[in-house]
């Protein structure tokens, strides 16, 4: 029940798309907080992380959003893109879970890793179910097992930690 309520909260939002780079309101177009503090660090992150705004562009560019919530992955994992695609309207919609004991600042990285995630399904156009999102990740990841890493979402985590600190050493020189 809880599924078919997001997916109908979803379809009745507004999605705007403005050219450019995007603003931490433009963010929230496609990539939106279920709450205020995700919301907040989505917005920091895209003013602070030039690999973060890149990942939100590219998201800006399919018709996928993105809902990042506090949430439990299991397998030991602390944030994960949920293996669920919802078909809302013309959108299709993926959820990313988080630890909500993270600090903002290690929010950011990991919701930049599995924003990387979010596009390594969105870029196929005919993944609209979960199975298919399953069989995409496997196609990505075939030595994976039953959880999917990719090198390409490694690194987007790592790229944007790394702008996060030279930004945070840049605002205490």
């Amino acid at each position: 029940m809880a599924l078919l309520v997001w997916a109908a909260v979803a379809s009745a939002s507004n999605v705007v798309v403005v050219a450019g780079q995007p603003s931490a309101t433009t963010a929230r177009t496609r990539v939106r907080g279920a709450n205020a503090r995700l919301d907040a660090v989505i917005a920091e992150a895209v003013t602070r992380s030039q690999t973060f705004r890149g990942l939100v562009d590219t998201i800006l560019t399919t018709d996928g959003i993105v809902y990042v919530a506090e949430g439990e992955c299991g397998q030991g994992v602390r944030a994960c893109l949920l293996a669920m695609v919802t078909i809302a309207g013309p959108n299709r919609l993926l959820r990313i879970a988080v630890d909500p004991r993270k600090s903002d600042e290690d929010l950011i990285g990991t919701i930049g890793h599995e924003l990387q995630h979010a596009i390594e399904v969105l870029s196929d156009h005919y993944v609209r179910s979960s199975s298919a999102a399953i069989l995409r990740l496997k196609e990505i990841c075939s030595a994976c097992g039953s959880r999917y890493e990719t090198d390409a979402a490694v690194k987007a985590g790592d790229a944007v930690r790394a702008e996060l600190q030279k930004t945070k050493s840049s605002a205490h020189q």
